[in-house]
């Protein structure tokens, strides 16, 4: 007999006969103390430690509903079990992640694996990376309660001051940690209990070579949480336009690692708070003075006289319409026309073209959020679809809805292309279409893995969705048909035949045009044309730019508003996404909070103070009407070259204070208050 002390109690290992005799290790094992009545197979006792996971993991989200049920009141019963039923998938997803190793390790078919010693330490390595999940969940529910979200990137910048940090847990949080840690050893007790007896060993010579690949590849399934698209991400959780449900869903330990695994973001202080906001607030507030929310700067609740009838409205996002492309724009500068966007200029004569208007990024993802809730987007911090949207946000979609309107969401590409199907569903769109849905109107349907569908199909989708929507509505359509490869569905739209992907660029634009003007004449002909406001903007600037060393010119792009209250003519006042929502919201009536960092083009007065802030990766560049700065958040990279020493030291000024400003303010979720 050879004995071995394994989990408190005497769990003796059986050495049987055969063994003594130089008989097979399959024999050997036969623990004394056995929890069930035969060891469990590999499956069986996988199944059952995971299951050790996804106890704790839905207790604590039940007593996040509890404890701050205020937060989740608005929400049905039905709402709520879909939320802990959703929220299983990124609990099993995170429970793979910390024991899906161990797991492989403690059932290895191989003869040298069998020992009490290797099971022990992967048995005792799961219980560990238990306590870690239970840890982590512990301090997102703590941390909830005072941002009233999930633990986001701002995780990161904590653990650069870890001994702070530290120090303050122990001093404001001592009987949650003393109750944390008695917990521990009282479960250590009982996983001492737990010892399940080890399986036999697997004999198979097949089976000991798949083994590894195999369970390798079961695990990469189950931890990114399927086999196609992208893996799980924190917006997957916000699956419906109730916000409360996806913090519901969503698991706090989950939350937290994706926040790990993000670049620290850069928070830092230029300058006292106070004076930052005083900064930014000078920029936004017009000619009137509109905050008064000390917790919440950018909270504005001066309500825009309203409309005795509110009209539609359709934002479309079109994928690299550059400025310099179109010939509306070309005009303003003297340029030669390209003639490839009659249809957008034709439009352009009946509406407000805005000549000075800038991307706030290089990305559409950027884009979407600058459009849908005027928020930048900065390096290392969530973005839409990744985490931002745990924040409360003045949403586009969020706030038509509360006026009344039916809300839609299409794009061209793909359904979960950069996640925009959990997108639309968190910022308010009640129907979302993405290429699977849309059928293809033209001969040919557009080539696999090109960014989804072609832009007629997708306009006119809108269009058959639009026509039959209740009134008011509200859409927003992203395109992609100019997105490289720059595919055309006809020769006929070839009028450049160099080659080269500039040329096949212009080509794919005359043909994105085409399509724009489809959708134009299909709106006059259904009759709701008239009464609804069209806003064209480009997500970003395409990358045929000429001039680039100019640093305006990395962010122009067009935008034009054409609808009812809308005077016609070019509009030189500098504008950019930022400003798209205040100006809706002016021009439709809208009687809604807003906290964002725009202003709405039909402000009249202090147009000096407009400005745009652009982000290409860890630079942030600040555009006005006297021209540019560019910094770094540790020194600056250059100006235009007018400017004088005291305007380049002001314009800076401002750039670091909006991003203090802005970057303090999405990390502490005081964008928007939790009532509004």
């Amino acid at each position: 007999m050879c004995n071995f002390t394994f989990g408190g109690t005497r769990g003796t290992a059986e050495v049987c006969a055969n063994h003594d005799n130089g008989g097979s290790a399959k024999s050997c094992l036969r623990p004394m103390f056995r929890p069930h009545p035969k060891p469990l197979t590999p499956v069986g006792r996988s199944v059952l430690l995971l299951a050790l996971f996804l106890l704790p993991a839905t207790v604590v989200r039940i007593a996040l509903y509890l404890q701050y049920h205020s937060d989740f009141q608005v929400l049905s019963a039905v709402q709520v079990l879909e939320a802990l039923v959703s929220g299983l998938r990124f609990d099993i997803s995170m429970a793979m992640v910390m024991v899906g190793l161990p797991l492989m390790f403690l059932h290895l078919p191989y003869r040298w694996s069998q020992h009490a010693y290797w099971h022990g330490v992967w048995h005792w390595s799961i219980y560990l990376a238990l306590l870690v999940f239970v840890f982590m969940m512990l301090i997102d529910f703590i941390y909830f309660g005072n941002v009233h979200r999930h633990v986001g990137s701002e995780i990161n910048t904590v653990s650069q001051d870890m001994d702070s940090m530290v120090a303050l847990a122990l001093r404001q949080y001592h009987w949650p940690l003393l109750l944390f840690a008695v917990g521990a050893l009282v479960g250590a007790w009982g996983w001492l209990r737990l010892w399940l007896a080890p399986s036999p060993w697997h004999s198979s010579l097949w089976w000991r070579i798949v083994y590894v690949p195999l369970v390798l590849f079961v695990m990469l399934v189950v931890a990114r949480g399927g086999v196609g698209g992208k893996p799980i991400s924190v917006g997957e959780a916000f699956f419906s336009d109730q916000p409360a449900q996806g913090y519901l869903a969503l698991n706090g330990a989950f939350a937290m690692s994706r926040a790990f695994l993000e670049s620290p973001p850069p928070l830092k202080t230029f300058m006292p708070q106070e004076e930052a906001v005083a900064e930014v607030q000078r920029h936004l507030a017009g000619t009137e003075a509109v905050f008064g929310a000390p917790d919440y700067p950018l909270l504005q609740t001066r309500r825009v006289p309203p409309r005795p009838s509110q009209p539609n409205v359709v934002v479309l996002m079109l994928e690299s319409w550059g400025a310099q492309h179109i010939d509306a724009l070309r005009t303003q500068t003297q340029a030669q026309p390209l003639g490839i966007t009659p249809n957008f200029d034709a439009l352009a004569r009946r509406g407000r073209l805005y000549s000075r208007f800038y991307a706030n990024g290089q990305r559409s993802i950027l884009g979407a959020e600058s459009i849908l809730a005027s928020q930048p987007t900065f390096s290392g911090m969530p973005f839409l679809g990744e985490g931002i949207e745990q924040n409360r946000q003045s949403f586009m979609g969020e706030l038509a809805r509360s006026q009344g309107y039916d809300t839609y969401f299409l794009q061209s590409s793909e359904r979960g292309s950069l996640r925009f199907d959990a997108i639309a569903a968190r910022t308010g769109f009640g129907t979302y279409r993405g290429a699977e849905d849309i059928p293809n109107l033209h001969a040919q349907p557009k080539a696999a893995n090109t960014w989804g569908t072609w832009d007629h199909n997708t306009l006119q989708a809108a269009h058959a969705l639009f026509a039959q929507a209740r009134k008011p509505f509200l859409g927003f359509v992203f395109t992609s048909s100019t997105h490289a490869p720059w595919l055309i569905p006809d020769e006929k739209f070839k009028k450049f035949t160099g080659g080269s992907d500039k040329e096949a660029f212009l080509n794919s634009l005359l043909y994105a045009d085409w399509a724009l003007g489809e959708l134009i004449a299909a709106a006059k002909k259904a009759g709701y044309f008239d009464n609804t406001v069209f806003v064209l903007v480009a997500d970003h600037a395409d990358e045929f730019v000429e001039n680039a060393q100019h640093v305006p010119n990395l962010y122009q792009v067009p935008l034009l508003i054409v609808g009812p209250g809308v005077v016609p003519g070019v509009d030189l006042r500098l504008g950019s996404q930022f400003d798209i929502l205040p100006t809706l919201i002016a021009l439709c009536g809208w009687q809604v909070d807003y906290a964002g960092f725009g202003r709405s083009l039909l402000e009249e007065g202090r147009d000096e103070d407009r400005a745009s802030l652009g982000l290409r990766g860890n630079d942030l560049d600040w555009i006005t009407t006297r021209g540019w700065v560019s910094h770094n958040l540790e020194r600056s990279l250059g100006h235009s070259a007018d400017l004088t020493g005291p305007e380049v030291a002001q314009m800076q000024r401002r750039l670091l204070a909006t991003y203090q400003v802005a970057s303090q303010l999405q990390s502490s979720n005081r964008i928007l208050p939790a009532t509004r």
